[in-house]
């Protein structure tokens, strides 16, 4: 063991100060220049301070003009985008078309906002209620469709709404669809709160007069809503409905699938074209190309603890697989079905099982985007997600599916596609902000940071 030792205070030195330095009397004159000095410095410290003032009064004024809704969108050079691609290749910046507005749902209320990320306008949507099950609708001549206490249209830049169809009393509105044309529409209701004595029923019609064309007791279930319509071979368009059962849920669930002829309508029944066991269900259409993405199995996910995902969707089943079959228009059957992603079951970690939400296809119908992700085991059960995309050439039995590309991964605890703004830019949420991303460049630029959850309702020009 080392002893410590310190020096005694006979080992210590004396230190001796320096001797002090003899002062000369200052002049008169050294004085008058001194307090010159002094002054200037003086003045050259006022005009820094007034500068700093003035700087920060002018930054907090223009900070002023923006909107408490959400923060403007940064300088292109300072853009912090969520998604990585594969290698990280570096990409040039995005350009956005210009005169288009993004419309998207946020917290009960509905905004557009240019693709330059301007303050967003809100818009006026008298009798509005949220609802995941049935998100507002842009019409082809650029209006807004949305449900609550009934149906209505509004026009998003002059602020007028018109309600189009009342809500029986003690209903709710469990889906709503518009044709391909924008045409024609169909929607669903079911009673309030889990009534079992009311019925569930289905209109159909023009956009401004819809009609009841299906009706039937909740307590018989499948419990109809709409998921589609599809152009029937040899059938006048928009006469044929695709139907799902969300088995008396009022949440955005679909499970199999149905054929509701509206030309036999009222009298005849939806004929059945897709099971629905083990949780099997649709999930988009390309209208195009009669072609539907359908999952053969879905599942749940553990809810995020840390508000990652919102609350009304954390809660969701998600699919587990992927498959693509043409509707046959003239038998209204699946012919030629492909997998995509295979099932997964019985797997020793929850954390390997890959999920997919928000998949869409492109305008032309011939590219498939979707999001994958994946959930830790442990709390907070956050989630990792990268964006796929799988290319289609052909069409019905002679279509031919190519193999998932990885186009993106994320840090982002959570990520939802949205509407394209042109044949390969689309748009998506990601943590408190609105994207638009390029799938050939893969640039991405933000439109804008918006401070909270939203759901992307479409893309219009005015």
């Amino acid at each position: 063991m080392t002893q410590q030792t310190t020096s005694t205070p006979e080992q210590e030195q004396k230190t001796i100060p320096p001797p002090l330095a003899v002062q000369k009397p200052v002049s008169s004159r050294g004085i008058i220049s001194l307090l010159v000095c002094i002054s200037l410095l003086l003045l050259l410290i006022t005009g820094l301070l007034v500068s700093n003032l003035s700087t920060s009064g002018s930054r907090q004024s223009k900070g002023s003009t923006v909107d408490s809704h959400a923060s403007a969108k940064p300088d292109a050079d300072q853009d912090d985008s969520p998604l990585s691609t594969p290698g990280n290749a570096s990409t040039s910046p995005l350009h956005l078309p210009t005169g288009q507005y993004v419309v998207y749902e946020q917290q009960g209320k509905i905004y557009a906002v240019t693709l330059n990320g301007a303050t967003p306008l809100l818009v006026s949507t008298p009798g509005y209620v949220y609802n995941r099950a049935t998100p507002p609708l842009l019409t082809a001549t650029g209006q807004l469709l949305y449900s609550g206490d009934g149906l209505w249209l509004a026009d998003i830049f002059d602020g007028t709404a018109t309600q189009i169809a009342s809500l029986p009393s003690g209903q709710v509105i469990t889906s709503l669809v518009l044709s391909s044309d924008g045409t024609s529409l169909a929607w669903s209701t079911e009673p309030l709160d889990g009534n079992s004595d009311g019925n569930v029923a289905i209109y159909a019609g023009s956009l401004r007069q819809s009609a009841l064309v299906y009706q039937h007791p909740i307590s018989d279930c499948p419990c109809f809503r709409v998921f589609s319509f599809i152009n029937a071979k040899g059938k006048q368009a928009d006469t044929t409905l695709l139907l799902t059962d969300d088995r008396g849920d009022h949440h955005a669930v679909q499970y199999g699938l149905w054929e509701l002829d509206l030309a036999d309508s009222p009298s005849a029944d939806p004929q059945h074209v897709l099971g629905e066991g083990s949780q099997q269900g649709p999930l988009v259409l390309s209208a195009n190309t009669n072609t539907l993405l359908y999952s053969s199995y879905e599942g749940f996910v553990p809810a995020p603890t840390d508000s990652s995902v919102p609350n009304d969707i954390n809660a969701l089943s998600y699919a587990n697989t992927l498959s693509l079959a043409s509707i046959n228009s003239a038998r209204l059957t699946l012919d030629a079905r492909q997998v995509i992603l295979p099932e997964q079951h019985n797997l020793s970690n929850s954390a390997a099982y890959h999920w997919v939400t928000t998949p869409l296809f492109s305008p032309d119908g011939h590219t498939l985007v979707y999001v994958e992700f994946s959930s830790d085991v442990q709390t907070p059960f956050d989630r990792h997600n990268a964006l796929y995309t799988v290319q289609i050439s052909g069409s019905g039995s002679q279509s031919h599916i190519g193999k998932p590309q990885l186009l993106a991964t994320s840090t982002s605890l959570f990520i939802e596609l949205g509407p394209w703004l042109n044949s390969q830019i689309l748009t998506f949420y990601s943590d408190d902000s609105i994207y638009a991303f390029d799938i050939h460049s893969k640039a991405v630029a933000t439109i804008r940071h918006i401070g909270a959850y939203a759901c992307i309702i479409g893309v219009i020009g005015q």
